[in-house]
C-alpha cells in the first residue's frame, strides 16, 4: 500500500453535525489550521474556514452553498516574527472572491495548497482533539511535521472519552455531553463534568482515566 504524503491540520472549530455537512464537504470541522514547510524548506502558517457562496436570482442573492473556500490567514512563519514588515503586515496577498469560487473540500484545498505554495501533497486530514496536536505552542508555532502521530492511541483515547461521556449521560439522564477533556499523556485521559453539585451528587467531578492501546 502506497504512504500518502498527507498535510494535516489541527481542528480549530466544530466538527461536522449533520448530513448535510458531510454531504457538501469531507472536511469534518468548520475551522481548520496547520503550520508546515513546502518543497523549498519554507515553513507557512495557513488557517481556513467555510464561507458562503451565492447566485443572482433578479434582484435577489440566494445562498447555494455555505461551504465555500475562504482563506483567514496566510503566512511566513520567518515573515511573522520581522520587525521591518510595517508597511502591509505579513500576511500573504490573496484574492478572496477568486478563492471562495473553490470548494471547502480536501481535494480543493489539496489542489491549492499544492499550486500556490510549492507543495506536492496528496491529501489532507483534520485530527481531532485526541492527537494533541496544537498549531499555536508557547511563543511558537508547531510544525505539522513534528506531530507525533500515534493512531492507536488517538483510537484508544477517544473511545475511553466516549465510554465515560455515555457514563456520565446515563447518570445525569441527559441528551447531550456534559463533559470536557482536560488532559492526556500515554496512559490516561483527564475529565470534567459542568453538570451542577446538586445533579452530580457522589459522581466525580473529574476523573482521570486510563487508556489502553
Amino acid at each position: 500500500m502506497t504512504k500518502n504524503n498527507v498535510l494535516y491540520f489541527e481542528g480549530a472549530g466544530m466538527n461536522f453535525y449533520s448530513e448535510e455537512q458531510t454531504n457538501y464537504s469531507d472536511v469534518g470541522n468548520f475551522r481548520i489550521r496547520t503550520a508546515f514547510k513546502n518543497l523549498d524548506g519554507t515553513s507557512f502558517y495557513i488557517e481556513l474556514g467555510n464561507c458562503p457562496r451565492f447566485e443572482n436570482k433578479g434582484k435577489k442573492m440566494k445562498v447555494v452553498t455555505d461551504f465555500a473556500l475562504r482563506i483567514e490567514h496566510l503566512f511566513k512563519l520567518e515573515d511573522r516574527f520581522k520587525e521591518e514588515l510595517e508597511m502591509g503586515g505579513y500576511e500573504m496577498k490573496k484574492n478572496h472572491l477568486e478563492i471562495r469560487k473553490l470548494d471547502y473540500t480536501k481535494s480543493s484545498i489539496t489542489k491549492w495548497i499544492n499550486e500556490n505554495l510549492n507543495c506536492n501533497f496528496d491529501t489532507i486530514q483534520v485530527l481531532n482533539e485526541f492527537y494533541g496536536y496544537r498549531v499555536h505552542g508557547d511563543g511558537a508555532y508547531n510544525l505539522m511535521e513534528d506531530i507525533e502521530l500515534n493512531h492507536d492511541r488517538a483510537a484508544a483515547r477517544e473511545q475511553a472519552y466516549n465510554n465515560v461521556d455515555m457514563e456520565y449521560r446515563n447518570f445525569l439522564n441527559a441528551k447531550y455531553s456534559k463533559i470536557s477533556l482536560l488532559d492526556m499523556d500515554d496512559e490516561s485521559i483527564s475529565i470534567r463534568c459542568y453538570a451542577s453539585d446538586s445533579e452530580l451528587k457522589d459522581k466525580p467531578r473529574h476523573l482521570k482515566v486510563p487508556v489502553n492501546y
